[in-house]
C-alpha cells in the first residue's frame, strides 16, 4: 500500500468518526445498523451501560467489549487504541481503580472532546484522552499492562506497525485484548478498494492466519483468536442496506457478494502476551479470564431443537456434540455455574431473556447455539470449544477426554437439555 492509499483511508476514517461524534451514530458499519447486532454492542450488559453517561453508550462503535475479556485488575495501567468516545476506557478505569490508570487513544479531534465530555459527566479522574494515531503511540516503552481495542486495528493501512507500537509500549509480561472483525478468507482484490468498506470494518480487516501471524512477527506470544459472532445472510443485508449505487464498482452485485461472504465476516477477541517477567503486581497476577474472583460466571448454551444430545437420530453421531456434551457434563461436576438449553424442550429459557429472544427473532434458529456468560453474548453459530469452556467458567483444570467411539451421554440435571435419548 503507497503512502497516498494509507493518507488516503486514514482521511475517510476520520471524516467517518469525525460525524459520527457530531451524530451520535451508535454502530460500527457502513451505515447505522439497528435490526440487529452483528458487530457485538449487545456484549454491553445494562449494569455496565448504567455506570456510564448516555452519550458514551450510543458514541460506542465497536464489535465487542474487550473489557469483559482482558482480566483488568486494580492497579493496571491500561490503553485503549481508538477509544472514539471513551465506553471502554471508562469502564476500565473502575475497574483498575484506585491505584491504575486508563488512557484512550484517537486520533479524531471531534471524538476526543467527545470523550473528555463524557469523562467529565462520570466524574472519573483515572482517566487521561490522548490524540494521536494507533501506529504511533505517544507513551513511552514499556509503560502500560494491558492494551484493548474495540474494532480500531481494521482501521489502520499498516496493522503489522500497530502491534509492533502495542508490543513496545507494553511491559514484559502485558497482555493484547482486541475484540475486532476478522474473516476467515481474504476478499476480492476489488473489495479492498471500496472506501465505505474501509470505513465500515470490513475491507480493511485481516485473515485469522494473518492477524495471528502479524502479532507473532511483532513479538507476541500465547497468540489466539475466538470468533463472537459470525455474520450470516441477515447480518450481511443490514450491512449492505447502508451502502449506496455510487459506493460499489459497477461489476459488483450486492445479493451475489452476500452469498459469497456469508459466515466469511465475523467478530472476534484477539488476544496474546508480551514474553518476559511481569513488572506489575497486578500483571504478575492476571489472565484472560474474569478477574472477579469471588464471582462465578454464569455461562448458558442455548442450541437448536436436537432429538438427542449428539443432534444426530440413529447410528451416526455430532462426533462435536459428543465432545462439547462430555466437556459440559465434567464442568457440571466441578460445580461450575453452566446450563444448556435446548429449543425442543426448553423454549421458555429462550423467551426469558430478551439478548437470546432478540437474537433468534434475527437470526432464527439457524443462527444457534448461542453461548452466555453472565447475560453476555460471547459467541454464536458454534458450539464453545474445551479451551473457550474453560475461560468461559473460570476454571484451569481441562475437563476429561472422550473416549474413542463413545455415542451415549448423560447429561446432568441441571443442564436444561431434556431427555437424553435419541428419538
Amino acid at each position: 500500500m503507497t503512502i497516498h492509499e494509507a493518507d488516503k483511508i486514514r482521511s475517510a476514517v476520520q471524516e467517518r468518526y469525525a460525524d459520527a461524534a457530531r451524530s451520535d451514530s451508535s454502530c460500527c458499519g457502513p451505515a447505522v445498523y439497528t435490526d440487529a447486532d452483528p458487530f457485538g454492542q449487545s456484549q454491553y450488559d445494562d449494569a455496565a451501560r448504567d455506570l456510564l453517561p448516555h452519550d458514551a453508550v450510543t458514541a460506542s462503535l465497536g464489535c465487542g467489549n474487550p473489557t469483559l475479556l482482558a482480566a483488568l485488575k486494580p492497579g493496571d495501567v491500561v490503553l485503549d487504541l481508538g477509544s472514539g468516545g471513551g465506553i471502554d476506557v471508562l469502564l476500565s478505569a473502575g475497574r483498575v481503580a484506585p491505584d491504575g490508570k486508563a488512557y484512550g487513544l484517537d486520533m479524531t479531534p471531534e471524538m476526543l472532546e467527545l470523550a473528555n465530555a463524557n469523562k467529565a459527566k462520570a466524574g472519573v479522574e483515572n482517566v487521561e484522552f490522548l490524540l494521536g494515531s494507533i501506529e504511533d503511540i505517544p507513551l513511552p516503552d514499556d509503560s502500560v499492562d494491558v492494551i484493548i481495542s474495540n474494532c480500531v486495528v481494521n482501521l489502520s493501512a499498516d496493522k503489522g506497525l500497530v502491534f509492533r507500537e502495542a508490543f513496545r509500549v507494553l511491559r514484559p509480561g502485558g497482555r493484547l485484548a482486541i475484540s475486532d472483525v476478522v474473516l476467515s478468507r481474504p476478499l476480492a482484490p476489488e473489495l479492498t478498494e471500496v472506501m465505505a468498506l474501509w470505513t465500515g470494518c470490513i475491507a480493511g480487516a485481516l485473515t485469522q492466519d494473518d492477524a495471528v501471524a502479524l502479532m507473532a512477527a511483532a513479538g507476541f506470544e500465547q497468540v489466539g483468536i475466538d470468533p463472537i459472532n459470525v455474520f450470516g445472510r441477515s447480518e450481511l443485508e443490514g450491512l449492505a442496506s447502508g451502502l449506496g449505487p455510487e459506493d460499489l464498482p459497477a461489476t459488483l452485485d450486492i445479493e451475489t457478494l452476500i452469498a459469497d461472504f456469508d459466515g466469511v465476516i465475523r467478530s472476534a477477541f484477539l488476544r496474546a502476551t508480551k514474553p518476559g517477567a511481569p513488572t506489575s503486581p497486578a500483571t504478575a497476577s492476571a489472565t484472560f479470564t474474569d478477574p472477579q474472583e469471588t464471582h462465578m460466571p454464569s455461562v448458558h448454551v442455548y442450541e437448536p431443537a436436537l432429538c438427542c444430545n449428539t443432534g444426530v437420530c440413529g447410528e451416526d453421531v455430532d462426533q462435536r456434540l459428543v465432545e462439547f456434551t462430555a466437556d459440559l457434563n465434567h464442568l457440571s461436576e466441578q460445580g461450575t455455574d453452566i446450563a444448556r438449553h435446548n429449543l425442543a424442550n426448553d423454549p421458555l429459557a429462550f423467551a426469558s431473556q430478551d439478548s437470546v429472544r432478540s437474537f433468534l427473532e434475527v437470526a432464527g434458529s439457524e443462527g444457534l447455539p448461542l453461548t452466555t456468560v453472565d447475560g453476555v453474548t460471547v459467541l454464536t453459530g458454534a458450539y464453545p470449544t474445551r479451551d473457550q469452556l474453560l475461560r468461559y467458567t473460570g476454571l484451569t483444570q481441562a475437563p476429561v477426554a472422550v473416549p474413542a467411539g463413545t455415542t451415549e451421554l448423560t447429561v446432568a440435571e441441571n443442564t436444561g437439555s431434556g431427555p437424553t435419548g435419541c428419538c
